[in-house]
């Protein structure tokens, strides 16, 4: 199952029983949840002069824990309309976190205490947005799901960006239980979005890793498609001689006449014919014809 870190910072505890109660609701929905505080930075003198109660026990965090967590809810007490000191030095801290992508993808939530009704609350959660933004953090606002946060006859805190409580200027009011139920509803909201968001991703590992599997198998099943090699032939072998075309004839308008048997004859001796002809001139005028044919020749050499 997931595990949420709830991360506070509290004077007179009543941070510390808003965060109690939404540890109920996260752990009714099977949520494994860590209680923290951040660094006190006030000293003992200081806290004294203020009446401050010891600190709620439970571990102090580091910077480097956070990457273990798979969502956060932080409960901060407001200081003139934003982050105390202590929670803003925490917040600060985390630059290493950033450079390595450590926060991004995972889920918080806000819940927080004023001295006054309108002392704070919604801009206390403007404040933290910017750190959730870099940081790549999705912000679940908890909206209006408790009817307590419709009641106007009486002073009830919290607002659509958390659960909330009124604690007056001394820390003198406590916490109601109007102001309780709201924020273990708000547990409980934030608890089953993080249980479906995780569920949503087992099933999508669990088709993947199947994919991956079935086409394994396909691939070994699978018949090679690649040809079988061709084995050479011993000595002897023929050579397959390459196809010849035959050029068409040239048509012609004219109709082909036929060969007489005398043309076909003549044609076969063709050098009979010529012997006789050579016989029948005479070689004076071979020699005369050999004269002539020398003197028209001119010589040019030098």
């Amino acid at each position: 199952m997931p595990t949420v870190y709830i991360i506070i910072y509290s004077v007179y505890h009543h941070i510390y029983t808003l965060a109690k109660e939404v540890q109920k609701g996260l752990e009714s929905e099977g949520i494994t949840v860590k209680l923290f505080q951040v660094p006190e930075t006030l000293s003992d003198e200081v806290l004294s002069k203020l009446n401050a109660p010891p600190k709620p026990d439970i571990p102090v965090i580091s910077v480097g824990a956070l990457a273990e967590a798979d969502a956060f809810l932080f409960g901060i007490p407001t200081r003139f309309g934003t982050l105390p000191s202590q929670m803003k030095s925490f917040l600060d801290a985390t630059g290493a976190l950033w450079a390595t992508g450590a926060l991004s993808g995972k889920f918080v939530g806000t819940f927080f205490s004023t001295a006054s009704q309108h002392g704070g609350q919604e801009t206390t959660a403007y404040t933290l947005l910017t750190y959730f933004a870099h940081h790549g953090l999705n912000y679940i606002p908890l909206g209006y799901p408790n009817s307590h946060m419709f009641d106007n006859d009486e002073v009830v805190g919290g607002s659509p960006y958390g659960a909330g409580t009124i604690a007056n200027g001394d820390g003198s009011r406590l916490p109601t239980d109007k102001e309780k139920d709201i924020a273990k509803t708000q547990g409980e909201l934030f608890a089953k979005l993080l249980n479906t968001y995780h569920r949503g991703l087992e099933i999508v590992k669990k088709e993947n890793s199947k994919s991956i599997a079935d086409s394994a198998v396909a691939n070994a099943t699978e018949p090679s498609t690649n040809p079988a090699p061709v084995q050479s032939s011993s000595a002897g072998k023929e050579e397959t001689a390459a196809p010849t075309t035959e050029k068409p004839q040239k048509s012609s308008d004219e109709p082909i006449a036929p060969v007489s048997e005398t043309t076909r004859q003549v044609d076969e001796n063709p050098t009979t014919s010529n012997n006789n002809e050579n016989k029948n001139v005479p070689k004076s005028a071979s020699k005369t014809k050999s004269k002539k044919e020398k003197k028209s020749s001119k010589c040019f050499c030098m």
